[in-house]
């Protein structure tokens, strides 16, 4: 039972996702999340969605038998009702991340049923913990025995404990579930490279929480287990592929351990396990000086974002395949320059994890290139897991979908959207937390500098480590227009740099301080600082142009030769066949190089979006039989053909459509 101390907790602690404020490595902190605040546009439109939809309907399936079977779960862990343990053995995982969730909308809310969701779910989460500290419904209820398997993910499961109870005790002040997780970091230190193969963490959220869990407590027991997890992989490699009951995956690519991370030189395998595991392994590195793994990080995020990443930011273009090491590997990295399309797998998750291990990059470092990948996963990677009226998810990310009434053309695909049930618990509220912490992820302070990282209609008090607040006012229509306005609404009494995130995309910005204009070099990818004696009423203007970009893939990229996708701002964008003439077939279609295209409202999607629209071309080329492989190349009349482009991440929310984000070129000299 919750302790009555919980009941009326002060004072509440900072209200911080990643606690980097005392971090010996960190170049910069984040914010509390409720020290910012949504007005309006896309991300107030999206955060009310969140708070009046996406939370409700995800708790209703975890609460439901028959959908979730999560909340009889726990219950039946906890001894108050008989029956058997249903679902993933990740099934535990949604609770977690619902009630971080829940924490995270609730610290600016307030919500009352927010609150008594999240004390019933840990009343039943501390009756259903055994005695020194381990929880595993899915080991528990059935009597399973203990760490036999790391594909029965008791490590993981409990990482993502750490992680929400750390958030819960920040966000509300209350100690219940924090004293929980004490309990199961306590036992994950007795145990993993004790008695149990660290690598028993393989999916390894473990080391996000430990973590957290060191910097909320300050007990170094649990940042030395989180080391002992990132510094133990790639220990063991296997001897061939040889699967075994015992062993599953250990010692090979699926899980990135065949090469000691400090060595390592390449991404592989799957796309959650790498980037969980490199994001743990930035926090480690947060926390310590080692140059080995600060190097071995920046290469690895070098190999990935410059020869495995989808345009839309996808990090599993495969769905299953062959690892450099000849190793079965599924929901993974390729090999470099492998970006297929219509097989792409890209799970939600992945990219969710990609941009967590941005933002520990960016903390230790201050490098804009990190907040560039974190925008491009945000909007084009991420959002698009979500349907638009948010109460629908899907964990792929296909690039290409040929036909409207396609099926499964890859690794757990899915040809519409839906809600999770006990098979598809993983991405919803991985989703549902990214976007109810995204102010959390904003802005950044160091010294007496104000980062801003990301751009949206919102307000910000800040406070600054060095003494003092400042508060601002952001004044935008991003991501549909580049014009952004900062006004200060309070200052401290000394020079004060801002500084502003010049996305790597925005060619020509230009930056008016009262009126005017400043003269100082902004050149993409990087922050231009504007130090100044701040007062109230000034007010910055930043102006980051947008027009429609084609782009290109590199040539060894053969998926995508001969092809452009279309970006306008941070936002890529797609064809859906539903916005084609009748009779014109989407793989017809071509995007002259000189196109001019013209940003206009999509009134039938929500959050403000808009379409592109233009003239495009096609070859009228008659249809293929089913069985009509090849056929010679025949002179066919182009045609003039009406082009309409949708943000990406709003695709398939129209009814089974075809859609492609790459679509062949038509160079003009």
């Amino acid at each position: 039972m919750t302790d009555s101390a919980d009941k009326e907790p002060s004072p509440r602690p900072k209200a911080y996702i990643v606690d980097t404020s005392a971090s010996p490595e960190a170049v910069l902190r984040g914010v509390p999340v409720d020290a910012v605040r949504w007005t309006n546009g896309f991300w107030g439109q999206r955060y009310q969605q969140t708070c009046k939809t996406s939370v409700h309907v995800l708790w209703d399936l975890l609460a439901d038998a028959d959908a979730g079977h999560v909340l009889q779960n726990f219950r039946i862990a906890a001894g108050r009702m008989a029956g058997e343990h249903e679902g993933t053995d990740w099934q535990d995982a949604w609770m977690y991340k619902w009630i971080e969730s829940a924490a995270s909308l609730y610290r600016p809310t307030g919500d009352a049923w927010l609150a008594e969701r999240m004390d019933e779910c840990i009343e039943l989460i501390a009756d259903a913990q055994q005695d020194d500290g381990y929880i595993a419904t899915q080991m528990t209820i059935p009597g399973r025995e203990r760490y036999q398997e790391p594909r029965n993910h008791e490590v993981y499961s409990m990482g993502h404990l750490l992680t929400a109870a750390v958030t819960h005790r920040r966000m509300t002040g209350k100690k219940a579930f924090l004293e929980i997780a004490v309990g199961v970091g306590d036992h994950l230190c007795e145990v993993l490279g004790v008695t149990v193969d660290p690598a028993f963490a393989h999916n390894p959220s473990a080391i996000m929480g430990l973590v957290e869990l060191y910097r909320e407590t300050g007990e170094k027991r649990y940042l030395k287990c989180a080391q002992t997890i990132v510094d133990q992989r790639g220990h063991k490699p296997r001897e061939g592929w040889l699967f075994s009951q015992t062993t599953g995956v250990l010692g090979t690519d699926q899980i990135q351990d065949r090469v000691p991370i400090r060595q390592e030189q390449q991404v592989v395998g799957h796309n959650v396990f790498f980037t969980y595991l490199f994001t743990g392994a930035a926090d480690v590195l947060l926390e310590t000086e080692d140059t080995a793994l600060r190097e071995a990080l920046e290469r690895l995020w070098t190999d990935l974002m410059g020869r495995k990443i989808n345009v839309n930011g996808g990090v599993s273009p495969m769905g299953v395949g062959l690892s450099r090491s000849r190793d079965p590997v599924c929901e993974a990295v390729g090999a470099p320059y492998f970006l297929p399309n219509a097989d792409a797998y890209n799970e939600t998750c992945g990219q969710i994890g990609h941009l967590m291990w941005n933002y520990r990059m960016l903390c230790r470092t201050g490098a804009a290139r990190f907040a560039d990948a974190m925008e491009l996963e945000i909007y084009n990677g991420i959002l698009s897991g979500i349907g638009a009226e948010g109460d629908t998810w899907w964990y792929r990310n296909a690039l290409r979908r040929h036909e409207s009434a396609q099926g499964s053309s890859a690794h757990n695909d899915h040809p519409e959207r839906g809600q999770p049930g006990r098979r598809s618990i993983c991405c919803p509220t991985n989703l549902l937390r990214t976007v109810a912490q995204w102010q959390g992820y904003v802005y950044g302070v160091s010294g007496d500098s104000v980062w801003v990282h990301q751009y949206g209609a919102n307000t910000a008090a800040l406070a600054l480590p060095d003494g003092g607040e400042i508060e601002l006012k952001q004044v935008t229509d991003y991501p549909w227009d580049g014009k952004i306005a900062l006004e200060v609404k309070a200052a401290p009494t000394r020079e004060l740099a801002l500084r502003l995130r010049i996305p790597g995309w925005a060619e020509g910005a230009t930056i008016a301080i009262n009126g005017n204009a400043h003269h100082g070099i902004l050149a993409p990818g990087t922050y231009v600082c504007l130090e100044h004696l701040w007062s109230v009423g000034d007010v910055v203007e930043l102006v980051l142009p947008m027009p429609a970009r084609l782009m290109q893939a590199h040539p060894k990229v053969e998926q995508c030769r001969g092809q452009a996708a279309i970006f306008r701002g941070p936002i890529l964008y797609c064809l859906e066949s539903v916005d084609l003439p009748e009779g014109v077939d989407i793989w017809n279609v071509q995007i002259p190089s000189d196109i001019a295209l013209t940003a206009l409202p999509a009134k039938e999607f929500p959050f403000d979006a808009q379409c592109l629209e233009g003239d495009a071309v096609q070859r009228a080329e008659p249809g293929w039989g089913d069985f009509e492989l090849y056929r010679p190349i025949q002179d066919r009349p182009i045609e003039p053909v009406p082009l309409r482009l949708i943000p990406y991440f709003a695709w398939a929310n129209r009814g089974p459509s075809g859609m492609s984000v790459w679509l062949p070129a038509l160079l003009r000299g």
